[in-house]
């Protein structure tokens, strides 16, 4: 063969791997960009999922621990409207987290391969999973169905008989020796109710400005927390309030404005001779709520409560108020002579019959008005509940008396929707005066003791109350603290504690749940007014007479938990955090109480 043939072999041969080359080349280039196109789309789906995920998550987390079915078909939901719904190509699964306040959303789709079907793949699926963790917001005061104290009621003004359900767990009385306190916007912050007043009575009390403004001032007042678990929903709920009017008495019931009094004298008290009696030097009756006129310069101050739904955001001014559910309730102020003291520094009883004219239904003076309201239980409402969560109780005392007399004793505005008790801002109607203190309770009931079981009604997240006890040392429910918090902190602040007559130095303690499972609580600190270190949780010496004054003054409590806290949650009466008030006399003081577990209630731990 010549050379000349065999160099041109050669060639050919070199050509031909060139094309075999560069076809392999192109092939495997070609297959490898398909396979990025289906990469990039799975990638694109994944964070389409994972979004997804996390906002199921959030959604469903506020239901627990209490209720895995409502937390499932909320992420469910969400899910779905996200665009992947637990249907077709798409699955979603819910499941608790680690502790019993988490919970684990995965979220699945299946999607078809463009190019890497050709090579066997037809089709990928991309899961995610998100878990939440929920802490708040937390009931403070009570897991029961009442807060505050529970007198008898009346047949015209009741139901006479306790309505006091206490759940598993849970440590409830009809005497838990306080009353919801409220004061108007006209009375000194100094008398104890830090945040719905406008002003000070000094620039040396919390929070104020020179100008004697209180810069802690909340004009959307405050806020109750009514809890419905499933097994009260679509059953009847009613709300009442007692003593829900303030009527100057005196803290004690110790102004003489009762006498002379008989029973039956109005048809709503049959028990006149111990509902309405005065305090002539012992302790208050059980009957006495203790409401103050304690800025005689304004009127007497007008209640306005008023309950909305749940909130998806768990925000109650972004609540919708419940129709029917709005009442206002006017203040009296009357003037009593006063009879001076006896021997043993003992008011006297006013001998003139003052305001025992207007409770006597034979005299030209009768107010039925006042006798509905006058420590007496009132019907606020009854409503169906359509769904399990946290309903909320607005009680405001700056907003103008409107509307219509209702029959019961109180005002109902026109229009709850609308009206001032609930405009968005909840803005401060400054034209609105009162000064008195108006003391009452709370409970919410159904038509059985299980029904009244499975609702609650608490402060949240603000708690002014009156304390009224004849014992030296009282212990109330502070708030309710689920495993979710470990490692977290609980902030407890309390304001113008101390100042009850004769205490001398008291102290506060914070005390566990008793169902605590895991380390002990300790190693709490003490900020605010005193900087201190409080290895027990417990801080002495408590007093309006210490030097420097406890008088108007603010405390906080830092409680860390322990990373392997937990509780008895699946009870709601589980969980609770108590504080001790141990003082030198008996403890009869207007305070205000604030708690919550540091963090984001809601948050994405995965």
């Amino acid at each position: 063969m010549s050379t000349q043939r065999r160099s041109s072999r050669r060639d050919d041969e070199r050509g031909l791997a060139a094309v075999l080359v560069a076809v392999v080349i192109s092939a495997t280039f070609f297959a490898l960009c398909a396979v990025s196109v289906d990469l990039a789309r799975m990638y694109l789906e994944a964070e389409r999922v994972q979004k997804a995920a996390d906002a199921a998550a959030l959604a469903g987390v506020t239901w627990m621990p209490q209720d895995l079915n409502e937390a499932t078909k909320a992420a469910v939901e969400v899910s779905g409207r996200n665009g992947f719904p637990n249907t077709g190509t798409t699955t979603v699964s819910v499941a608790p987290g680690r502790q019993p306040t988490q919970l684990d959303v995965k979220v699945s789709s299946k999607i078809d391969n463009i190019f890497a079907k050709y090579l066997g793949i037809g089709s990928s699926t991309v899961t995610r999973h998100a878990v939440a963790d929920y802490t708040g917001p937390q009931p403070m005061g009570s897991p029961c169905n009442t807060m505050g104290d529970e007198p008898p009621g009346t047949a015209n003004a009741g139901p006479a008989g306790s309505q006091l359900a206490v759940p598993s767990g849970a440590s409830c009385t009809s005497t838990p020796d306080f009353w919801m306190n409220m004061n108007g916007p006209d009375v000194a912050k100094g008398n104890g109710d830090e945040y719905a007043v406008r002003g000070c009575g000094s620039a040396s009390e919390w929070a104020c400005t020179s100008g004697l403004v209180n810069t802690e001032f909340r004009p959307e007042g405050y806020f109750l927390l009514v809890r419905v678990l499933p097994a009260a929903v679509a059953k009847p709920i009613t709300l009442q309030l007692y003593d829900p009017a303030s009527v100057h008495t005196g803290d004690y019931c110790e102004k003489g404005v009762y006498g002379p009094l008989t029973n039956n004298m109005n048809i709503y008290a049959p028990d006149a001779t111990t509902r309405y009696l005065m305090n002539t030097g012992g302790s208050p009756n059980e009957f006495c709520t203790g409401d103050m006129q304690a800025n005689t310069s304004q009127p007497a101050t007008v209640t306005s409560f008023g309950l909305r739904g749940p909130s998806d955001d768990h925000n109650p001014l972004n609540a919708t108020p419940l129709a029917g559910c709005t009442r206002q309730y006017k203040g009296w102020y009357y003037v009593d002579k006063d009879e001076g003291k006896d021997s043993r520094g003992n008011q006297k009883p006013n001998l003139d019959g003052f305001m025992a004219k207007y409770l006597d239904k034979t005299n030209a003076a009768y107010d039925s008005q006042l006798a509905q309201v006058f420590h007496q239980w009132r019907t606020l409402c009854t409503f169906t509940p359509t769904q399990a969560g946290d309903y909320y109780l607005q009680v405001r005392t700056n907003v103008k008396l409107g509307g219509t007399t209702s029959g019961d004793g109180s005002y109902v505005p026109p229009d709850a929707a609308t009206s001032a008790m609930f405009k968005q801002g909840e803005a401060d109607d400054t034209s609105v005066h009162g000064g008195s203190s108006n003391r009452f309770a709370v409970r919410v009931y159904g038509t059985t003791p299980t029904i009244s079981q499975a609702v609650s009604v608490a402060s949240y997240g603000r708690m002014p109350i009156f304390a009224n006890s004849d014992a030296a040392s009282s212990t109330f429910n502070l708030i309710r603290v689920l495993p979710g918090a470990a490692g977290k902190t609980v902030v407890f602040k309390f304001f113008d504690v101390g100042d009850a007559p004769g205490n001398t130095g008291g102290t506060v303690t914070v005390l566990a749940p008793t169902d605590v499972i895991g380390s002990p609580i300790k190693n709490c600190t003490g900020t605010g007014f005193k900087t201190v270190t409080l290895p027990n949780c417990s801080i002495s010496g408590v007093s309006n007479s210490a030097n420097p004054s406890w008088n108007a003054q603010s405390e906080t409590i830092n409680i860390p938990i322990p990373t392997d806290y937990s509780c008895n949650y699946l009870s709601s009466g589980g969980c609770w955090f108590r504080v001790r008030v141990s003082f030198t006399s008996a403890v009869n003081d207007t305070t205000t109480w604030t708690a919550a577990v540091n963090g984001d209630p809601v948050r994405l731990i995965e």
